[in-house]
């Protein structure tokens, strides 16, 4: 036995028994690493099936937004609002009675007053008002009523066309005070357009210019049976 074999008294042969033979216990361990992979492999896979539906949804609500964005001005479904409720804040714009009292001056800031308590500020803005611009009648706009960068109102804000910067897509506004341009789309900070500037204006705009810019807070509208309502997530 020591050597590893043993005598078999009815045949008088030698059989030869290997050491590394598996035993019972080997063999439990082996199927519990087997159970264990492949209850790894379940997982794995419910995980992976669980993104790509979340990836889908997701999907599916940039498109929707998307499809808002390119008119400017979008139908809300039923459905549109409960997603919205989980992820945006959809609020009814109090100061106007429906689509039809949006301004239709081209090109000129009007402000609106939304009454939203997100965008009250007792001192500055008690009726939480909001800029709405009608470009070209091609799109409306929605934007802070005060320059994000100086904190004036943008009543008297220049409405620029669309340059590289905005890949020739998206119109600009420059505030009439301190210059800051912003895309009018997504609120980002650009260059700022020092050639039509006076003397004067040069010099005050000029000043303002050391400051730090920062981006516009735009919102997104929409309509929901008959009613202006705006995003301000």
């Amino acid at each position: 036995v020591k050597s590893g074999f043993f005598h078999q008294t009815r045949t008088s042969n030698f059989i030869f028994r290997s050491k590394a033979e598996p035993t019972i216990a080997t063999m439990r361990v082996q199927l519990l690493q087997a159970i264990t992979i492949a209850a790894s492999a379940i997982v794995a896979t419910t995980f992976t099936l669980n993104n790509a539906r979340s990836a889908q949804k997701s999907t599916a609500i940039m498109a929707k937004k998307m499809k808002r964005k390119k008119s400017g001005f979008g139908q809300m479904s039923d459905g549109e609002e409960e997603t919205a409720a989980g992820a945006s804040v959809w609020l009814p714009v109090l100061g106007l009675a429906s689509r039809e009292d949006l301004p239709t001056e081209e090109n000129q800031v009007k402000l609106v007053d939304t009454m939203a308590q997100q965008l009250i500020d007792p001192r500055t803005n008690p009726n939480g008002a909001v800029s709405v611009v009608n470009y070209n009648s091609k799109r409306t706009y929605c934007f802070s009523a005060s320059c994000s960068s100086c904190k004036i109102p943008l009543t008297k804000a220049k409405i620029l066309d669309p340059n590289a910067e905005t890949d020739d897509v998206d119109p600009r506004l420059e505030c009439d005070f301190c210059g800051a341009t912003y895309n009018l789309s997504t609120g980002k900070v650009l260059s700022e357009d020092k050639e039509s500037r006076g003397l004067l204006d040069g010099l005050v705009k000029g000043f303002m210019a050391n400051n730090n810019k920062v981006p516009l807070a735009t919102y997104e509208l929409g309509d929901k049976g008959g009613k202006v309502m705006i995003n301000i997530s």
